[in-house]
């Protein structure tokens, strides 16, 4: 099957590019939907899901709330989302071809030999395509924004950690490494495609 795996810098549009890239071919397209199928095979909430795998899991479990230790459930509970996680990748990428945005998907699927894409972009460009996202009533300031790009890409970074990746956006790690500074998503996607197609 083939798989496409995309990383990506936040606000850099790597998710828009992921689901345009998806459709072109008519591969089927994998994000937040991969919480939701972990969610409901652990009987747990997705949002807990997706923070557990946003913070990293295990690494940042605390030991102790007040003077309670962790109970055995809740860590046997960090242990099977990343361990779940894994399974749900490895079954998606055996049975389908795929886009797949985020999760460590490069590095977990590695057997699978994913074309492995980097989306980056300058950091206007990324304040400015967060604004146009932005929810109603929410008007961050762009000093604001930058922070939080700023500390959801030092997350990412530090998340591909647990896998034994301390160079999360080094081009050598990748197939194609895109800046999207300036570009529309959809006018560059079926060119990627192309190239995507050629690679497999």
């Amino acid at each position: 099957m083939n798989v496409i795996t995309i990383s990506r810098e936040f606000g850099s549009g790597g998710r828009e590019l992921g689901k345009r890239l998806a459709d072109i071919p008519g591969y089927t397209y994998y994000d937040r939907e991969i919480e939701a199928d972990i969610a409901k095979r652990l009987d747990m909430d997705e949002g807990y899901i997706s923070r557990s795998i946003e913070q990293g899991a295990v690494m940042n479990i605390p030991l102790h709330f007040g003077r309670t230790l962790a109970s055995p459930y809740m860590l046997r509970q960090q242990i099977d989302i990343p361990v779940e996680k894994q399974r749900v990748l490895k079954e998606i990428a055996a049975t389908s071809h795929c886009v797949i945005v985020g999760r460590a998907a490069d590095v977990i699927l590695a057997e699978h030999k994913p074309f492995k894409i980097f989306v980056y972009a300058d950091m206007q460009h990324k304040i400015k395509r967060c604004q146009s996202y932005s929810a109603p009533g929410e008007n961050l300031t762009p000093g604001e924004l930058k922070k939080s790009i700023k500390k959801m890409d030092a997350k990412r970074r530090e998340y591909l950690t647990m896998f034994g990746v301390s160079d999360w956006g080094d081009k050598k790690n990748y197939h194609l490494c895109i800046n999207t500074t300036g570009m529309e998503i959809k006018k560059i996607a079926p060119h990627i495609a192309e190239y995507a197609k050629e690679w497999f």
